[in-house]
């Protein structure tokens, strides 16, 4: 797909690797439906810097845990500019705690981003694509969910369902629209830990001895988006720790 031109929702647009992935959509001319939850500031950085290479892009907040204000969003896009070709699942919540530890609300709380809302959005993509046309989507998946451990328990549940949820719609969606996941590795310091020794960490853990980074990822994004004979298709991008 030649992206210029085209309009591309992003979830959690403000931030991380959703505020780079917006970036570099938009310094390849496509334009923005940029969502947000908490960090508006983020997103409205991108939406000014989208300005000014002449691309247009538009913030909107949302709630993706709540079915309406999910709908709200796809709707704000397509009122806007027409329909969307492109959907960029990103955003995502990160909640600690083993299996045993895992309530039944914490469970719902993880579930309902990571993955009913994924789910929901591709629905709602998928039927507001016009007929004759081809649309485009990417789910931000995670590296660690291919090496077994108890940690996070949830949010490693909902990631290897996004997984399989890709693979799924890549088939009941061809050839019409392709659906692709990237996995990323080790690219930030978590939230709150900001003071991580990245490269002692990189050192430890990845062969390739250094982290990534956002732009790695939207880097990888843009690959899958120019690609028309890929779909289904799960992108490790991890500097081999996974191996």
């Amino acid at each position: 797909m030649e992206i210029a031109g085209k309009t591309a929702l992003v979830t959690g647009s403000g931030v991380r690797l959703g505020k780079a992935i917006s970036r570099a959509l938009a310094e390849n001319g496509c334009q923005l439906v940029l969502h947000y939850n908490s960090s508006a500031e983020g997103s409205e950085e991108v939406r000014d810097y989208a300005a000014t290479l002449g691309v247009k892009a538009l913030t909107y907040r949302a709630d993706l845990t709540n079915p309406d204000e999910l709908r709200a969003l796809v709707s704000f896009g397509t009122a806007e500019f027409g329909h969307l070709d492109i959907l960029i699942n990103n955003s995502a919540i990160y909640l600690s705690g083993k299996g045993m530890d895992t309530t039944s609300e914490l469970l719902e709380k993880q579930f309902r981003l990571n993955l009913f809302a994924p789910v929901l959005l591709i629905r709602a993509f998928a039927a507001q694509l016009p007929e004759g046309l081809t649309g485009k989507v990417v789910n931000i998946s995670d590296a660690k969910v291919f090496r077994h451990q108890p940690d996070h328990f949830a949010y490693r549940l909902t990631k290897a369902a996004v997984n399989e949820m890709t693979l799924m719609f890549a088939l009941e969606l061809a050839p019409r629209i392709t659906v692709n996941a990237i996995a990323p590795g080790v690219m930030l310091p978590l939230a709150g830990r900001e003071d991580t020794d990245m490269e002692a960490l990189a050192e430890r853990r990845i062969p390739l001895k250094r982290v990534g980074s956002p732009e790695i990822i939207a880097e990888n994004v843009l690959h899958i988006l120019w690609q028309d004979f890929m779909t289904g298709t799960i992108i490790r991008v991890d500097g081999g720790e996974g191996i």
